[in-house]
């Protein structure tokens, strides 16, 4: 049963990604960074293209969407602490990696290099997209650690057990304001 609904869905899936980055292109956006799927290695996901072994299907689709000569830039993250695979590295036209749960700053900057190690690397920009650590007033921190070895560094503004909505714009429901 469960093969046969990712089967029905997957169509679903590919005009999604194709439709939703024509649209980006009509309205000529230009500072996007698209991202197929956020943690492709989660365990929850059900559908095969989202997946590792299949994503880079997506990454392609998206890529292909072109307008007057340009197309945006495409990637996927994988979980916190987690390399991307050889075919990711090699299809993504950045790398997308996650800091949550990596507690120690020397394990960031390890990320960084394992993935510039892996086979079909290219020179491309690094970004931390999530990461969940504070630190900011030690001298050793992920933030720090991430910009050191090259990489960009984003925080995961999630919200903590006991805040309210107006916190963690990254947790819904939001108050953005």
């Amino acid at each position: 049963e469960g093969r046969a609904k990712a089967l029905l869905v997957r169509p679903a899936v590919r005009r999604a990604v194709r439709e939703a980055t024509q649209w980006l292109s009509r309205k000529e956006y230009r500072h996007v960074l698209i991202e197929i799927a956020n943690e492709c290695d989660n365990a929850k996901y059900e559908q095969p293209l989202i997946k590792p072994a299949r994503v880079t299907e997506l990454i392609e689709l998206a890529r292909s969407v072109t307008h007057n000569g340009w197309r945006y830039p495409v990637s996927v993250s994988f979980n916190g602490g987690r390399i991307p695979s050889p075919a990711v590295v090699a299809a993504a036209d950045f790398l997308l990696l996650h800091g949550n749960g990596v507690a120690d700053p020397a394990r960031i900057s390890g990320m960084v290099e394992q993935s510039r190690k892996v086979d079909g690397y290219r020179p491309v920009p690094i970004l931390f997209n999530e990461d969940d650590h504070f630190d900011f007033d030690k001298p050793a921190n992920n933030f720090a650690a991430a910009v050191a070895a090259g990489a960009s560094w984003g925080y995961f503004d999630y919200r903590m057990k006991g805040e309210g909505f107006d916190e963690g714009y990254q947790s819904m429901p939001a108050d953005w304001g």
